[in-house]
C-alpha cells in the first residue's frame, strides 16, 4: 500500500526515469544521470569517461572497445545491462570501475523499468518529458 501523498508513478518507464534521473543507493550516491547525462549519452565524471547507456548503444551487435579500460566486449542485452547496474560486470565477464555503482537494492521491475527506460532514451528526437519530483 502507497503512503498518502506518496508519488505513484504513472507507467513502468516513468518509475525507470524516476531511477534513472533520481535514484538513489543506501550508500547515497545518486542515479545514473549523475554521471551519464539526463540523456544517457556519457560525458565525464571526476576525470572518468562514463559511457553511453542508452540501449541502442549497449545492444549495438558491433560490441564495445573501451579505450579507457583498453578492453573489449560484445553487445549488452537486457540480462547482462542488469549484471552491470548489479554486479558491476560487463558481457564479458570484466569489472566496470569501481567508480560504477553496484545498485543492488533495485527489484527485478525496478530493473526493467530502468532498462525500458534506456529504450526510451535511445529515441532519437523525443519530446523532452517534465522532470519528475525527487523521492
Amino acid at each position: 500500500m502507497v503512503g498518502a501523498g506518496a508519488p505513484v508513478p504513472v507507467s513502468h518507464t516513468d518509475n525507470g526515469r524516476r531511477i534513472f534521473l533520481h535514484g538513489t543507493t543506501s550508500a547515497g550516491r545518486v542515479g545514473c544521470a549523475m554521471c551519464h547525462g539526463h540523456e544517457g549519452r556519457g560525458g565525464m565524471m571526476h576525470g572518468i569517461p562514463a559511457p553511453d547507456i542508452t540501449y541502442a548503444v549497449l545492444t549495438d551487435p558491433n560490441g564495445h572497445e573501451h579505450g579507457f579500460r583498453d578492453r573489449r566486449h560484445p553487445p549488452f542485452n537486457r540480462e547482462t545491462i542488469k549484471a552491470a547496474i548489479v554486479a558491476g560486470i560487463d558481457p564479458a565477464g570484466n569489472t566496470l570501475h569501481e567508480e560504477m555503482p553496484r545498485w543492488t537494492g533495485l527489484s527485478p521491475a525496478d530493473l526493467d523499468d530502468l532498462i525500458d527506460y534506456l529504450q526510451v532514451l535511445s529515441q532519437g528526437n523525443r519530446r523532452p518529458q517534465p522532470r519528475p519530483e525527487r523521492m
